[in-house]
């Protein structure tokens, strides 16, 4: 269990917002890392002269299975002591991934007097895995930054508490499967923290919105779409009349904007604070789309 500070119980704790990795923070995962060398011991053995076993881990082997792995790691991997240099955020976060991949539990026992080191055994359990993920996510949650290790080994992100309420909610179960493809790779996406990544779930909850509004007669999307604002609308003008002005909105927004189109005359999108906003527009529409389609057999 990770120790929950004064200022975490009295202050509360601070506002996930930022994506930025400072020096510190990078240091800090550092330490988390140095604090789990034998549990590399695994896939990395150091081994006794005498009988082969296990003693340790072989750091020359780790680090250069780190380098081939993730280019952009500084090697060996140490803490950093110039606070103005400028961390690799996603060669960071692919470290705390490859880690994760490759902690194991050990047990130490039959001390080697003559060596001087335990013989090393591998009980087949995961305590130590989550136990460093949960002192990483500590790490980014005291900083206020919006990544965690998830118990699955990818970094994600904490949305935004409106839109991951929405995301939560949403029910994806219609009778099209592209449809139902199309949402859930939208979702997977925008959680991740790269921002190609983002950018490829604007773009498909975008494909996604195209796609429901050919739902009722795929031959004729404006009829189709017509057909779709009228079911949510279920009898209420004024409703139907908001539902056609975002409905043709988010059109040319699709349209003009770099999302599924990137021709130079395109609007280009400039920081991901812009793609959360549009992400959220759109999936607060596909939601109410959803909830209609869903129930058609």
């Amino acid at each position: 269990m990770v120790h929950e500070y004064f200022s975490d119980r009295e202050l509360g704790k601070k506002e996930l917002k930022s994506e930025e990795i400072s020096v510190a923070i990078y240091n800090g995962i550092v330490g988390v890392y140095i604090s789990f060398k034998d549990n590399f011991s695994s896939d990395f053995p150091d081994t006794c002269p005498d009988n082969g076993m296990a003693c340790g881990t072989d750091v020359q082997l780790l680090n250069a299975a780190i380098k081939a792995q993730i280019p952009n790691m500084e090697t060996p991997v140490s803490v950093m002591w110039d606070e103005d240099e400028v961390i690799n955020k996603y060669a960071l976060l692919d470290f705390v991934e490859f880690c994760y991949s490759k902690i194991t539990d050990v047990n130490k026992s039959d001390y080697h007097s003559y060596f001087k080191h335990h013989h090393i055994f591998f009980p087949g359990t995961n305590n130590e895995k989550e136990k460093f993920r949960v002192e990483v996510n500590q790490i980014f949650a005291r900083n206020g930054v919006v990544f965690y290790l998830d118990s699955d080994g990818m970094v994600k992100r904490h949305l935004p508490t409106q839109l991951d309420t929405v995301l939560q909610n949403l029910n994806v179960r219609s009778k099209d499967d592209r449809l139902n493809e199309l949402v859930n790779l939208a979702i997977e996406h925008i959680r991740k923290p790269k921002e190609i990544d983002r950018q490829i779930a604007l773009e498909k909850i975008w494909d996604a919105f195209e796609r429901i509004k050919t739902f009722y007669d795929p031959n004729n999307k404006k009829t189709s779409a017509q057909t779709l604002v009228s079911k949510i609308a279920a009898g209420t003008p004024e409703f139907e009349d908001l539902l056609d002005v975002e409905f043709k909105t988010l059109t040319d927004i699709g349209n003009k904007y770099q999302i599924r189109h990137f021709e130079a005359n395109k609007i280009q999108i400039t920081s991901m604070k812009q793609v959360d906003y549009l992400f959220y527009r759109m999936i607060a529409l596909i939601d109410i789309c959803m909830d209609k389609v869903n129930n058609e057999k």
